[in-house]
């Protein structure tokens, strides 16, 4: 099996000047890093997927702060991040050789996006990560894909790099995502509550502690190039997310960006809700049209063929957002071409 966590290692580099310090490296080492690897000193840009209490902003949340706020590295985020963990004043001093007597406890706590800023490329945003809530509805939303914001955060995608910050990012779906974000994901993790599978359902399992991973290696990052799902064409072994121990680290009804909607753990947003009611339909007929171009090896649909299998005319709208899809009208064959991609949502699991 392949492993998804890496050993937490010490940073000789740093200087523990503190007694904060000491007791944030004891946390530190107590905990692996997950889906991250940060011996390759690479930003990554990972994506959570899944329904309405399905463990998207868990893992976002978990993946900001077991793999960045833990080295105290800064996390960014529009939801409040927060934990305390208390060092045991025997742990302390097993830990140091008695060099602490006691121990203490350390909060910590994610600093507020300011979304202009971000999209201006400001340079606070580096050498940390970036963790955004329902990323579709502020940022990168498939349906006003040249919309300025839009532009200006697909410029923030590709400087993530130059600025060493990795981007932990969730939505429902990610067709609603922009398709350059799609693109410069490395990796996808669908979730669900496991709770909500037919045999807890019956033993009346309590919600919010399991969820279940299902994991895709988008590029060579996670499990290298010869593992990644375009040359295996299968998620990674399915994996069991234990958050019960973490418990009220993130707060998705507390906003740290003024003038935002309101929302909370176990909903979708109202702009989210509305989004999903008129698009969702063609998100599955997208799905549908580009699974049966796969299987019939043929990507190109004459023009009198697609609107059957969309089911209404085709609007400006609708071939807009078909376009974000990679179903869009090619000049030169005067035909519909389809890009032949897979995506994680077509996968049956």
């Amino acid at each position: 099996m392949i492993q998804t966590q890496e050993v937490r290692s010490v940073d000789d580099e740093k200087k523990l000047v503190t007694k904060e310090d000491v007791l944030k490296r004891i946390i530190a080492l107590n905990f692996d890093y997950v889906l991250y690897h940060k011996h390759l000193g690479r930003e990554c840009v990972i994506g959570y997927i899944g329904d309405r209490g399905g463990g998207k902003s868990a893992g976002s949340a978990t993946y900001g702060f077991i793999n960045f706020m833990l080295d105290d590295l800064p996390v960014w985020s529009n939801m409040l991040i927060q934990y305390g963990i208390e060092v045991s004043n025997n742990l302390a001093r097993e830990a140091t050789g008695g060099l602490l007597k006691t121990g203490g406890k350390i909060i910590y706590k994610s600093i507020p996006l300011d979304k202009a800023a971000l999209l201006r490329l400001d340079d606070t945003y580096r050498d940390g990560c970036l963790v955004i809530e329902e990323i579709n509805v502020q940022f990168a939303n498939a349906r006003r894909f040249m919309a300025n914001t839009n532009i200006d955060f697909n410029e923030v995608c590709q400087q993530l790099r130059k600025f060493n910050t990795s981007l932990a990012y969730n939505v429902i779906d990610e067709m609603f995502v922009d398709s350059q974000l799609r693109a410069l994901t490395d990796i996808f993790v669908k979730t669900h509550d496991k709770a909500f599978e037919l045999n807890n359902m019956v033993h009346h399992t309590q919600k919010g502690n399991d969820f279940s991973w299902r994991v895709y290696p988008w590029t060579g990052y996670l499990a290298g190039e010869e593992n990644k799902y375009s040359v295996t064409k299968k998620p990674l072994p399915p994996v069991t997310f234990h958050f019960t121990k973490l418990h009220g680290l993130f707060d998705s009804t507390k906003h740290q960006e003024k003038g935002i909607y309101t929302q909370s753990r176990a909903e979708s947003s109202k702009e989210m809700k509305e989004y999903m009611d008129e698009w969702q339909w063609l998100a599955e007929k997208a799905i549908d049209i580009k699974e049966k171009a796969i299987k019939n090896g043929n990507n190109m649909l004459q023009p009198h063929e697609l609107p059957p299998l969309v089911g209404k005319p085709l609007t400006k709208a609708i071939r807009e957002m078909l376009k974000v899809w990679g179903i869009y009208w090619d000049n030169t064959s005067k035909c519909y071409s389809v890009e032949n991609f897979e995506l994680p949502v077509c996968v049956s699991t």
